[in-house]
């Protein structure tokens, strides 16, 4: 996974330049992301996060959103989708993961019934980004 870039801090970025920063880091497409929502990994994950902090597909049509909506579209309003605000909920999200992969590895608790899969990198993938670039699960 390529580091995630904080200076300038994204507060201090406008909405265009925020949106590059996602579009740098996100290393998957509308495509995929749509494809891993309806996937059994997507399935499996969220039968095994119920309880937890992402609930249901949130994170994955918040990416999708961002992803499609042009550069030049985002704004930092309260409407029904604040593209600034989600923007930089993705990208320190994907700071916090990025440092527990650093110091813990994509950790061993796979999917129910897939072992090639961790819920880390199942989550990861939820906010755009798949920690093994190499992955093909298409």
């Amino acid at each position: 996974m390529a580091r995630i870039p904080s200076d300038p801090p994204d507060d201090q970025l406008t909405p265009q330049q925020l949106a590059e920063r996602v579009d740098d880091i996100t290393n998957l497409t509308v495509e995929e992301l749509e494809a891993f929502r309806a996937s059994e990994y997507n399935e499996q994950y969220l039968e095994g996060n119920s309880d937890r902090a992402q609930r249901g597909n949130e994170p994955l049509d918040d990416v999708i959103r961002l992803l499609e909506t042009p550069p030049q579209q985002w704004r930092d309003v309260d409407d029904d989708f604040n593209e600034v605000q989600e923007a930089r909920e993705l990208l320190d999200f994907q700071r916090r993961t990025q440092a527990q992969i650093k110091r813990q590895g994509l950790g061993s608790n796979t999917l129910p019934e897939y072992d090639d899969m961790t819920f880390r990198e199942a989550a990861s993938i939820r906010w755009g980004i798949d920690p093994d670039d190499e992955r093909e699960w298409l």
